[in-house]
């Protein structure tokens, strides 16, 4: 594919070419040729002032949208544009996703005078921040912790299914399957760990309004941190509900 810069030269040859030979050659060919290369370089300096202005007014929604995710670190690459028409007003230009400018962007430029042109300007924006990786491979059902990880500099831009920014953030969870090294961690491949599984015999600590008492008791359900389960209080053999509140451990109210 030729450059940009080789397709205008390219350009400005064969509008001087057509503009000598349309002429005839002798003072009306020199002037044609002078004009030829006059709108030619009008077309060259509009075009440039125009990716001037794309480039600044990505700067400004990108680096805005950066700063929500807490990253100034970003990089914006345009491609060149194709030669652009006179505008006698600010050209205006719309994003193809002005609430997540990051990833692959189109920018549209509009202008209404003196004849109305739409134009498309394409990028590719990344947005960087430090996510968490697994330092080694983590095997599936393994409680992680924050030894097991690492950050890396990452770009957002096609996480789709979100990230971690803190290894504390992990710190107690369990892995849903097998994590190789340097896989960036999404929530998708955790979850709390089942601190009471099926069978398992417990401790039920029971409230009776201002009294405390505890007891035995096995678990009719598995449960993480928080999950009302089912239990059989082995005293008196009655099936109750309780909330998971750590290891082998539940809490209930009478």
């Amino acid at each position: 594919m030729q450059s940009t810069t080789k397709r205008k030269g390219h350009f400005r040859s064969e509008m001087v070419l057509i503009a000598a030979l349309m002429a005839g050659g002798g003072i009306g060919a020199t002037s044609a040729v002078q004009a030829a290369t006059r709108h030619i370089d009008h077309v060259t300096e509009t075009t440039a002032k125009t990716e001037r202005a794309v480039k600044h007014y990505l700067e400004q929604n990108v680096r805005h949208y950066a700063a929500t995710l807490g990253s100034r670190d970003y990089t914006i690459v345009l491609q060149p544009l194709s030669d652009i028409p006179a505008c006698d007003a600010p050209v205006s230009q719309s994003l193809s996703d002005p609430l997540q400018p990051v990833g692959r962007l189109t920018v549209t430029l509009e202008c209404q005078l003196p004849t109305y042109w739409k134009a498309r300007a394409k990028a590719e924006v990344a947005i960087y921040r430090q996510l968490v990786v697994a330092k080694n491979t983590v095997n599936r059902h393994q409680t992680i912790t924050p030894a097991m990880l690492s950050l890396k500099r990452s770009d957002v831009a096609y996480l789709r299914h979100g990230y971690f920014t803190t290894k504390e953030a992990l710190a107690g969870l369990s892995s849903r399957r097998k994590i190789v090294a340097g896989k960036i961690i999404s929530p998708k491949m955790v979850e709390l760990p089942e601190l009471v599984q099926r069978n398992d015999g417990v401790l039920i600590e029971a409230t009776f309004g201002k009294m405390n008492a505890t007891m035995k008791g096995v678990a009719l359900e598995s449960g993480v941190m928080g999950d009302s389960i089912r239990v059989r209080n082995l005293s008196s053999q009655k099936e109750i509900y309780a909330t998971v509140v750590g290891p082998q451990k539940v809490r209930t109210q009478f």
